[in-house]
């Protein structure tokens, strides 16, 4: 098969129902609804496991967590990718490729071991962790590189302020030269970005509020909303209804800004005139809890439909008419989809419903017991098994307990596909974070 240029963009945290083109009353992302009329949405996408560092994990290597190991991270030993489980980015380097990447998020990076393979790699606090040598770094971004523990600390208040919208208009900058000096390469690339303006604290600029015909707030605002925000996130606070709406409105303000900066990355891969041969992937690792259930409750919120549900848009060499898939897709068919570079439906709609691993908890400060949750997503349908109790729940068409014959069928199901999953052969350890590292993850709500 021909190799194609591969743009993969993972927007952290963007929920299914906040995205315009899945039909949310905003209009938060513009630039993703045109660039779905000439692609395909795939209507009913789940995320493998409902945070990154699972997630992504399993995007990058075509594994389950169960399968690839990387299920939790904690500051004393954080897990990473095992050495002998080769990554996306790795299999196209061996393949000829030149890649690229540009995270936003401290667990996509040579924190769990998901930088190898890729020729350039800018990591979440700005340093330069791969260069390749092709000039993408500025002067001053190499100043950034060197004072990166610095700027990790920016992450407290109230410096962070300005932190969130600088790192992400600095990234896109960067994949945006990467896409221009290799235009006229012979070899193929791949680009791949994580973008994090979806994910807590939410700083938008008061002109995506405008744009969606929002107050903008004050100086002052933003940060307490954030700070009360990052309460609930750790569960010391309740997120009343008038906080939770008005931390929405924060929220698809975000998502609308982060909405330009990926028109900034569509535009400059077509006019490089490699955009019609390329296949472009657009999703999110996992979505966000903001109020909809007890963060208490069980199950868990995070295997919720508010975590798990996640828009999925993909563009293959040459398509230019789009389509709407209902099959469920799951995105750690994505990693062969970009390995073979077309069928997408072949590759993220194999299975009749998508599995979803969860293990509870996802990090802390020392390793705690932990729980895992596996749930089978169908279009209205869920079941989700507790792993520890062997419990059982139904939710959507089958949670009355009248449909007992497809309740058993989805209940074979989810047998069939654990059982299919192999295990990992080992877990392997970052050993401690550094300080920056953990200021950033405390900042996200990682971290108590």
């Amino acid at each position: 098969m021909t190799d194609h240029d591969v743009l993969f963009l993972v927007l952290d945290s963007v929920r299914h129902d906040r995205v315009s083109f899945h039909g949310h009353d905003r209009e938060t992302t513009p630039s993703l609804d045109a660039f779905a009329q000439e692609a395909t949405v795939f209507e009913n996408a789940f995320a493998p496991a409902p945070w990154t560092l699972p997630s992504h994990s399993s995007m990058f290597t075509g594994l389950f967590p169960t399968e690839h190991g990387v299920t939790n991270g904690f500051a004393d030993g954080t897990a990473r990718l095992p050495s002998e489980v080769t990554p996306l980015a790795e299999r196209l380097s061996k393949r000829g490729y030149r890649t690229a990447g540009f995270s936003n998020n401290p667990w996509v990076g040579s924190v769990a071991g998901l930088d190898r393979g890729f020729d350039e790699f800018v990591e979440w606090d700005l340093r330069i962790g791969r260069d390749s040598g092709i000039g993408i770094h500025r002067p001053r971004d190499r100043v950034y590189s060197r004072v990166h523990t610095g700027l990790g600390y920016a992450a407290k208040q109230p410096a962070f302020l300005i932190k969130r919208r600088f790192f992400t208009a600095n990234l896109v900058d960067r994949a945006v030269r990467w896409l221009e000096r290799t235009a006229d390469d012979d070899q193929p690339t791949f680009t791949f970005l994580n973008l994090m303006e979806a994910h807590s604290p939410y700083f938008p600029p008061r002109s995506a509020f405008r744009q969606l015909d929002l107050d903008p707030p004050g100086p002052i605002e933003p940060r307490l909303l954030n700070t009360k925000l990052l309460a609930y996130v750790l569960g010391k606070a309740d997120l009343p209804p008038e906080r939770r709406r008005r931390v929405l409105e924060y929220y698809d303000a975000s998502v609308r800004y982060q909405d330009r900066k990926v028109d900034e990355l569509l535009t400059a891969l077509r006019e490089t005139g490699r955009f019609d041969d390329t296949l472009v992937v657009v999703c999110s690792d996992h979505g966000k809890t903001l109020g909809e259930y007890d963060r208490d409750g069980t199950p868990p919120h995070y295997v919720r439909d508010v975590n798990t549900d996640v828009p999925l848009v993909v563009k293959t060499p040459d398509q230019e008419v789009g389509q709407r898939i209902e099959e469920p897709a799951e995105l750690v068919g994505i990693h062969d989809l970009i390995l073979e570079g077309s069928s997408p439906r072949d590759w993220l709609c194999s299975n009749e419903y998508a599995l979803v691993e969860d293990f509870v908890p996802h990090t802390g400060r020392n390793k705690t017991d932990v729980s895992r949750w596996r749930t089978l997503c169908g279009p209205n349908s869920r079941y989700v098994y507790d792993d520890e109790e062997n419990r059982e729940y139904f939710f959507g068409e089958f949670d009355d307990g009248e449909n007992e014959h497809q309740r058993e069928s989805m209940r074979l199901a989810f047998e069939e596909r654990v059982r299919g999953l192999s295990r990992a052969t080992g877990r392997e350890s970052t050993g401690d974070l550094d300080a920056a590292v953990e200021a950033q993850l405390t900042d996200l709500g990682y971290m108590k």
